[in-house]
């Protein structure tokens, strides 16, 4: 019995010198990755000059008191402060356990407004189904889960000019370009999207991912191709007048200059509406 209880903690040795071998060797890569920051002249440069900033500041505030100091330098990193919080819900009082920290996030002034929001999105490939236009789905983005309707759409040239042409369902193995209404968030900032949070899904729930590429969404048109029909009143060798294909000289004013084209392969282009 001796004898197995010095092989259980030969082992065990071996065990950590093997470990600390792992650990030494990750250092190494670690200081060989990162050391060499000293010879980036432009990190070095930013780095004196926020010392710089940060002397002129101590030696400008030095005699004023700490009141003064918080109203014109802000709250300093590693100072405690005192935070009133609004309109909490009871039983984060009556569960409240000071052991267990509570992280708090706060908002720029410029994502508290509301906008179009256009985001690069690829449905998640554990998801069985595909994602149908104007379904509504749950955003998860930064500090916000909000519900909001996209419009996917794929981008396309046509003709030298680069439109978002709409599309009914999202692509299965590729990315696509979806614009909705919601709050404004940063481009560059990643998401996830659900169909539904409830508890009781047997599936994956997380029905896709992405990134926000821009605000102000809605300056980009989403383009859509529609079937009209309407009846050839006269013919000539490159010019006809159709009778019936729009309600109003309204709707024809908004599609002057749009693409045509016939079942039979006939190509044209909206020129003008026609009294009579």
């Amino acid at each position: 019995d001796e004898d197995d209880d010095v092989d259980v903690d030969g082992n065990e040795a071996d065990l950590q010198s093997e470990l600390m071998k792992k650990k030494l060797e990750k250092r190494k890569k670690f200081d060989a990755e990162y050391d060499g920051i000293e010879d980036n002249e432009e990190l070095v440069a930013e780095r004196e000059k926020k010392q710089q900033q940060k002397e002129l500041n101590v030696a400008e505030f030095e005699l004023d008191d700490e009141d003064e100091k918080r109203s014109l330098m802000g709250v300093q990193p590693g100072t405690y402060v005192r935070v009133k919080i609004t309109k909490v819900a009871c039983e984060f009082v009556r569960y409240f356990d000071p052991r267990r920290p509570h992280i708090l996030g706060g908002l720029t002034p410029q994502e508290e407004g509301f906008g179009f929001v256009q985001i690069r999105v690829k449905k998640h490939r554990w998801h069985k189904r595909v994602l149908k236009n104007n379904d509504p789905l749950v955003f998860s983005v930064g500090w916000r889960r909000f519900q909001s309707i996209p419009l996917y759409s794929l981008k396309t040239v046509v003709a030298g000019e680069e439109r978002n042409r709409m599309i009914k369902y999202t692509p299965e193995h590729m990315h696509c370009f979806a614009q909705f209404w919601g709050p404004l968030t940063a481009p560059n900032t990643g998401f996830v999207a659900f169909q539904t949070l409830g508890k009781s899904v047997a599936s994956f729930r997380v029905a896709a991912t992405g990134v926000v590429t821009q605000l102000d969404a809605g300056r980009h048109k989403v383009v859509k191709k529609l079937k009209l029909t309407g009846t050839p009143k006269k013919i000539f060798k490159n010019t006809a007048f159709i009778n019936g294909m729009f309600t109003s000289p309204l709707e024809v004013a908004k599609f002057e200059g749009a693409s045509v084209r016939t079942v039979s392969g006939i190509r044209g282009q909206v020129k003008k509406g026609v009294k009579g």
